[in-house]
C-alpha cells in the first residue's frame, strides 16, 4: 500500500474536524428499550418488524431469515467479566432475530491488551471486530492491510449509523480517502483535569473551585498527608504525564507528535498563525512540571512504586488516595464512580479541545480476516439504533447487574455496586451511539445536553488537517521511544531528580537524531501551511 504512514494521535494531538452538533441523537429507537418476547429457541419479535424499527431495512440488511447463521467474534480491551458468557448469550438470543447471529464478544485486559492483539493480527487469526484507536498501533495495522476499508459497507449495512454520525467524524477518520473504523457517537472533544476523593474533599471542606492549576491542588495534598495515614495523596504511574496538566495543553501549546513519538510541539499564543515547532522535552515548562512531581515525591504525596506501578486502575479502586489526573468530559467523575466503587469529584484544568484524535480516539473496525464482514457492519449498525442492544453490551441484564427507576436511570440492584457487579466492564464509550445509553441514578440527568455543550465549546487548532508522514524519521521515532520507556517513568513520577537526569534524557535524544525529527515537522507544518 503506497500510503503516509500517520503518527499516533494523543487527545491533545491533532484536530481536522469542526463542532459536532448532536442533534436528536438521544432519542433515536427509544421503543427498543427492551429485548424481544423469548421463547425457548431465543425467538420472539417478527424479524421484518424488529428490522424496520431499528433501520435495518433502511440499511438493506436482509432479512434475518434469509442469511445463514454466523458467530460475530470481537475483542474489546478492559478488565475481564465473570458474567460475559451471560451477556454473550442474551445477545445472541438477541440478534437471532434480527441478523442471525451469535456474539462472542471477548474482553482483554489493558494490560496485555497490545501483545495479545498484536499476536492476533500476526497470526492472521479469524475474527470479526476489534475495538480501535489512533494511539493502539492503529496506522499501522491500516497500513499492513489488518483492518478493511468500510466505506462501501457503510453505505451497504451501516446507513443508520452514518445518519447518526456527524460526517466530520468519519471524514476526521479518513487514512488516504478510506474509512477503517466507525468512530463512537459521543463526546468529541477532550479536556485534561483531575479526579478527586469525594469523601475527602467534602470531610477537609475543599472548596474545589479555587482549584485552577494543579499546583493549586498543593495545600488539600499538605492537608491529606499530615491528616490521613495509608492515603496516597497524590497517585500517580508511569503512563501520568505532568505536563499535561501543568503546560495544559490546548491553552498554551499543541502537541504535533505525541509524547512518545517526539513530543513536538507548538505554541498556541504565537501571533497570527505561526506554526514554530519545537521540542516540549527541552522547554522550560516541561523540567518546571518535572520539578514540581520531584517536590510532591519528596513530600510524600506520591506513592512510591508510581515508576513501576502497573495496576493503576486496580489501585484506584482500591480508593486509598485523594487525587489523580485524567482525560475529563462531562460527568467523567460519576462513571468513574460507578465503574471503579469509589465517590469522586472532577476538576477541569484546560479548555475542551476537539481533535482528529477524538475521532479516531474509540472506534470499531473489522478484521481483514473476517470471513463475513457484511453481518459485521449489519450488527455495527445496531450498536447505533438499537437501544436494548447497546444497553446490554455497555451494562450488562437488567434485573441481574442493573435495575431500572425509570424509562433512562438505572442504578446497581440492592447490596451490589461497582465492584461487586458480574458484569461492570465500565467502557460504554466503546459501544455504538453512547446517546442511547442509560444513566445511572448518580449522574446528571442532564448528561446528554451537557456533552452537545461541551462539543460546542471547544476551540479548534491551528493544526487542523495536518497529519505528520512518519515514513522519512520513523527509525529516529523508534529510537526515541526506547529512551521514553528508560527515562519518563522516573522522571514524570518524581522518583528521580530531574536536574540529575533530564540532560542525560536531552543528550540521548540528539545522539539518536531528533533534531532530524524537528526538522522533518517543520518543513512538513510550512508545506502543508503554504498549500491551504
Amino acid at each position: 500500500m503506497n500510503a503516509l504512514k500517520r503518527v499516533r494521535l494523543t487527545a491533545f494531538a491533532l484536530m481536522i474536524m469542526t463542532v459536532l452538533v448532536l442533534s436528536g441523537c438521544g432519542g433515536n429507537n427509544a421503543n427498543n428499550t427492551a429485548p424481544p418476547a423469548d421463547d425457548s429457541n431465543g425467538s420472539g419479535t417478527e424479524p421484518a418488524a424488529a428490522n424496520a424499527a431499528n433501520g435495518t431495512d433502511a440499511a438493506n440488511a436482509p432479512a434475518a431469515a434469509d442469511l445463514p447463521e454466523y458467530t460475530i467474534k470481537m475483542f474489546v480491551p478492559g478488565v475481564p467479566q465473570k458474567d460475559i458468557a451471560l451477556i454473550n448469550e442474551e445477545a445472541s438470543k438477541y440478534l437471532k432475530d434480527k441478523i442471525n447471529a451469535k456474539l462472542e464478544m471477548t474482553i482483554v485486559d489493558w494490560g496485555s491488551w497490545p501483545d495479545k492483539m498484536n499476536l492476533k493480527f500476526a497470526s492472521n487469526e479469524a475474527f470479526d471486530i476489534n475495538w480501535a484507536a489512533s494511539w493502539d498501533n492503529y496506522f499501522s495495522r491500516v497500513e499492513k492491510g489488518s483492518y478493511l476499508p468500510i466505506n462501501d459497507l457503510i453505505e451497504k449495512y451501516g446507513q443508520d449509523a452514518k445518519a447518526i454520525l456527524n460526517p466530520a467524524l468519519l471524514k476526521g477518520g479518513l487514512y488516504d480517502g478510506k474509512n477503517y473504523g466507525l468512530p463512537v457517537n459521543k463526546e468529541i472533544a477532550s479536556q485534561r483535569g483531575l479526579l478527586l476523593n469525594k469523601a475527602l474533599v467534602e470531610k477537609y471542606k475543599i472548596d474545589i473551585s479555587t482549584i485552577k492549576t494543579l499546583t493549586d491542588l498543593e495545600p488539600y495534598l499538605d492537608i491529606i498527608k499530615k491528616n490521613e495515614p495509608g492515603i496516597t495523596p497524590y497517585l500517580m504511574n508511569k503512563s501520568v504525564n505532568p505536563i499535561d496538566n501543568t503546560v495544559a495543553f490546548g491553552n498554551e501549546a499543541e502537541l504535533v507528535l505525541n509524547m512518545t513519538d517526539g513530543g513536538a510541539a507548538i505554541d498556541r499564543e504565537a501571533a497570527g498563525d505561526e506554526l514554530k515547532v519545537f521540542n516540549i522535552y527541552a522547554d522550560p515548562r516541561y523540567k518546571e512540571s518535572l520539578e514540581l512531581m520531584r517536590k510532591w515525591y519528596q513530600a510524600g504525596y506520591i506513592n512510591k512504586d508510581a515508576a513501576t506501578l502497573q495496576d493503576f486502575d486496580g489501585a484506584i479502586k482500591a480508593g486509598q488516595w485523594f487525587a489523580f489526573t485524567d482525560q475529563l468530559k462531562p460527568g467523567k467523575d460519576a462513571e468513574k464512580t460507578n465503574s471503579h466503587g469509589v465517590p469522586m469529584v472532577q476538576v477541569e484544568l484546560t479548555q475542551p479541545i476537539i481533535s482528529t484524535g477524538d475521532a479516531l480516539g474509540s472506534m470499531m473496525s473489522i478484521s481483514a480476516t473476517s470471513k463475513d464482514p457484511e453481518r459485521a457492519m449489519m450488527f455495527l449498525n445496531l450498536l447505533y439504533t438499537d437501544k436494548y442492544l447497546v444497553n446490554l453490551l455497555s451494562f450488562g441484564i437488567e434485573g441481574k447487574h442493573y435495575v431500572k427507576k425509570s424509562d433512562n436511570i438505572i442504578s446497581y440492584p440492592e447490596g451490589i455496586d461497582g465492584t461487586t457487579s458480574g458484569y461492570n466492564p465500565g467502557t460504554p464509550f466503546m459501544f455504538g451511539n453512547q446517546f442511547n445509553d442509560y444513566l445511572f441514578d448518580n449522574e446528571n440527568p442532564e448528561k446528554w445536553n451537557e456533552f452537545e455543550r461541551f462539543n460546542g465549546e471547544a476551540v479548534e487548532s491551528k493544526l487542523l488537517g495536518f497529519n505528520f508522514n512518519i515514513e522519512p524519521v520513523k527509525n529516529e521515532i523508534s529510537a526515541f521511544q526506547n529512551a521514553v520507556k528508560e527515562f519518563t517513568p522516573g522522571l514524570h513520577t518524581g522518583t528521580v531528580d530531574p536536574e540529575e537526569v533530564l540532560p542525560k534524557f536531552l543528550e540521548k535524544m540528539k545522539s539518536i537524531g531528533m533534531d532530524k525529527v524537528y526538522a522533518e515537522v517543520q518543513k512538513q507544518l510550512d508545506e502543508w501551511k503554504a498549500s491551504k
